[in-house]
């Protein structure tokens, strides 16, 4: 029995360096938060997502512990008129990017904790691959110009 255990232990062990290696590998440029009125209970975010990885990344939702609640969306414009709709996914592919931006894919940041104005820092975790998660620091902006360049890898 002993044998059996220490063969599964040892096939076990072989396998989880190849599990890692398959990971997608994630990396956030330019994340920015759009500036609100302050009374604005719900702010815009954006970033480009890179997937430096061999395997899609799916991202599958963003906390903040700045926010009460934080949605993926996507601006669709219907009739010239533009609404959010909440996506559950975004799927990058391997060696490829996704855009968060004005009028296209982007986070809804639902009730702030805190007041947030020009140059403040939001706190955000990106969650993939099941259980990967990547930390993320936003600057609070009017817009994607103002933002420094802080990479953000995993």
């Amino acid at each position: 029995m002993k044998q059996v255990q220490v063969s599964l232990a040892g096939l076990f062990g072989l396998f989880v360096p190849a599990l890692l290696l398959a990971q997608p590998l994630i990396e956030v440029h330019k994340p920015w938060v759009r500036e609100a009125p302050p009374t604005s209970r719900v702010l815009a975010g954006y970033m480009t997502i890179l997937n430096t990885g061999d395997e899609p990344a799916v991202i599958t939702g963003i906390v903040s512990p700045d926010f009460d609640r934080t949605e993926l969306h996507r601006t669709r414009i219907e009739d010239g008129i533009a609404t959010m709709v909440a996506v559950e996914t975004i799927k990058v592919p391997p060696g490829g990017k996704a855009l968060l931006e004005p009028g296209g894919l982007h986070l809804m940041l639902f009730d702030p904790k805190r007041v947030l104005r020009q140059n403040d820092i939001v706190r955000f975790e990106l969650q993939y691959a099941g259980t990967a998660r990547l930390a993320v620091e936003a600057q609070v902006t009017r817009d994607a110009g103002d933002s420094g360049e802080h990479p953000h890898h995993h």
